[in-house]
């Protein structure tokens, strides 16, 4: 890590015992540059925004300690949404669970009954119909562009439904479109498909290896049917097709998936050690997540070691429906999700568990489960990513009422400063991960606390931050946040106060999701004083501008029908 990244602590003394502090991050909108055609075709006043990668900062000093202004030396990757997609781009298999494809195979109905066996959300009908509605016309129609992705500055990504997963240190983005022709629903940016390969996803890059994974059709059914995935290693543009960790292609109606989210190359050593991180296919072809480890002489047959904890299968049950380790750093700090089944609910939720292993090189891999402060029991999310600083970013319930039976828990993002992990031990490292946990107030935090008081509340004050996607090692974070109108939906507002449940124009204004950067300003410091409080009254909203994706933030549900199992 670089000396330019250190923080002392002295430093961090000095600054907390100055007073009033105040927000720790300024939330800049970015909104992406369209063509007139782009504008003419598909941007719409309803289209949202979405904060999916930054730029890596390199040897850059910390935002923390030197003015960064509006980030502008960090580009963001984003991208637009005018209904929810079918299932997602990023997927290998439908809901990242569904290898058999029986669901999609049904359907609307395939559509419902997961929503209703999987996730518990009341009101199923609207659930399938939004998202079936946005599958039929990928599958049927002409008019199938649904998602275009960005970069910061005026690039679009060409392309039908391309989504960009990350940015390689070298600016390279990352990620996968469907082409003009349809001939494909998934091809990766860069590297080749070549032989029986015919879709492909890439996760992220250090810019000689890009991972991923690649598909086949079996020869039955359609294009949307019916693929195996192995994961993936792209050498430049030569692709490694991994090996299973159970090499069973079919069994029954379920095919073998394999995907690679993220990488660590320790070039320290000769030949270079591999480290990438994901799942792979198992026994009864279960999707667990997986550490791969190896050398780069030979990277279609690393060894798959099983994250322990986060498997399908844990003393004869199928606890989780899938899980997957989505990102590793460079201190051998892996952090993923389990997907609890819908059989076994937690705490009245089958809830998208986050876990972390705090070093994959380790004789024994085993998950451990986000616990502790906002971390309730049984509370579900979406791993975002994490630095060298073992700063962790997603998102988390924020709620903790009854999900399965009953209405869906909102959401915001989080940071969670790790800390020190085994695999740090240069003294200089320690202490700028120590200090840069101090800033942050030492636990895990809602970021929309991070972003009240001081001379950026009012400004801040616009926005609620419901997702964090991914952080550099400069601190500056990609994000999503809903932000507030007024009624007219062309008038930006503050809320009506700075509390986490305020009203925007009290109930009456329009509330859009866009893409946000989340700046550090420098020489802020975490004060509780400065969290946001709780109104007391709760009333319904009735603003008329909530679009699919703000439904779906705030959790806009009613109740369900009981379920028989």
């Amino acid at each position: 890590m670089s000396s330019k990244l250190q923080l002392t602590t002295l430093a961090v003394l000095v600054s907390a015992a100055l007073p009033a502090q105040a927000a720790l991050y300024k939330v800049v909108e970015v909104a992406p540059s369209f063509s007139k055609e782009e504008v003419d075709n598909f941007i719409k006043d309803t289209t949202e925004y979405y904060g999916t990668a930054i730029t890596p900062s390199g040897s850059d000093t910390s935002c923390f300690t030197r003015d960064c202004a509006d980030g502008s030396n960090y580009a963001l990757a984003g991208e637009t949404r005018n209904e929810p997609s079918g299932f997602s781009y990023r997927e290998e298999v439908p809901f990242a669970m569904d290898n058999s494809f029986g669901y999609i195979e049904d359907d609307y109905d395939g559509f419902e009954d997961y929503c209703f066996y999987q996730l518990g959300y009341a009101t199923c009908e609207y659930w399938a119909s939004d998202r079936w509605s946005n599958w039929y016309n990928e599958t049927y129609s002409s008019n199938t562009r649904n998602s275009l992705a960005f970069i910061e500055g005026g690039t679009v990504v060409n392309g039908i439904n391309t989504v960009i997963n990350s940015i390689s240190p070298a600016g390279t983005f990352i990620g996968n479109y469907a082409p003009l022709d349809k001939s494909s629903r998934n091809v990766p940016f860069t590297g080749n498909l070549t032989g029986t390969w015919k879709q492909g996803h890439q996760w992220s890059s250090d810019d000689t290896y890009s991972v991923g994974s690649v598909s086949s059709r079996t020869g039955i059914g359609g294009e949307r049917y019916y693929y195996y995935s192995k994961p993936a290693v792209w050498n430049g543009t030569t692709v490694n097709a991994v090996k299973w960790a159970y090499d069973d292609q079919q069994d029954g109606d379920y095919y073998a998936q394999g995907s690679m989210r993220d990488l660590y190359v320790d070039k320290s050593v000769t030949p270079n050690k591999f480290y990438g991180v994901g799942y792979n296919n198992y026994k009864d072809q279960h999707m667990n997540a997986t550490i791969f480890k190896g050398t780069t002489t030979d990277l279609t047959n690393l060894s798959s070691v099983q994250i322990n904890n986060a498997q399908v299968d844990i003393s004869g049950d199928n606890i989780h429906s899938n899980s997957v380790a989505t990102n590793i750093n460079k201190n051998l700090v892996v952090v993923g999700q389990a997907k609890r089944s819908g059989g076994f609910p937690q705490n009245g939720a089958a809830s998208n568990r986050l876990f972390i292993v705090p070093d994959a090189s380790a004789s024994s891999i085993n998950a451990s489960f986000f616990y502790g402060g906002i971390f309730f029991d049984g509370a579900g999310g979406e791993m975002g990513g994490i630095n060298n600083f073992n700063e962790i970013v997603g998102r988390i319930d924020s709620e903790n009422h009854r999900e399965y039976d009953g209405k869906q828990r909102r959401q915001r993002a989080f940071i969670y400063p790790y800390g020190v992990t085994p695999k740090v031990t240069v003294p200089a490292e320690v202490t700028a991960i120590n200090d840069r946990k101090a800033i942050l107030g030492g636990k895990a935090q809602f970021l929309d606390n991070l972003t009240n008081g001081g001379l950026e509340s009012s400004h801040n004050n616009q926005y609620r931050i419901y997702d964090a996607s991914d952080i550099n090692d400069a601190g500056v974070i990609s994000a999503t946040a809903v932000r507030c109108y007024l009624s007219d939906s062309k008038t930006p507002a503050e809320y009506d106060s700075t509390a986490h449940n305020a009203y925007c124009d009290n109930g009456n204004g329009n509330e859009r999701v866009v893409a946000v950067k989340l700046v550090p300003i420098a020489g802020e410091v975490y004060n509780s004083k400065d969290d946001r409080g709780y109104e007391s009254t709760a009333t319904e909203r009735k603003g008329a501008g909530l679009g699919f994706g703000t439904l779906t933030i705030l959790g806009l549900f009613g109740f369900m029908r009981k379920r028989i199992k």
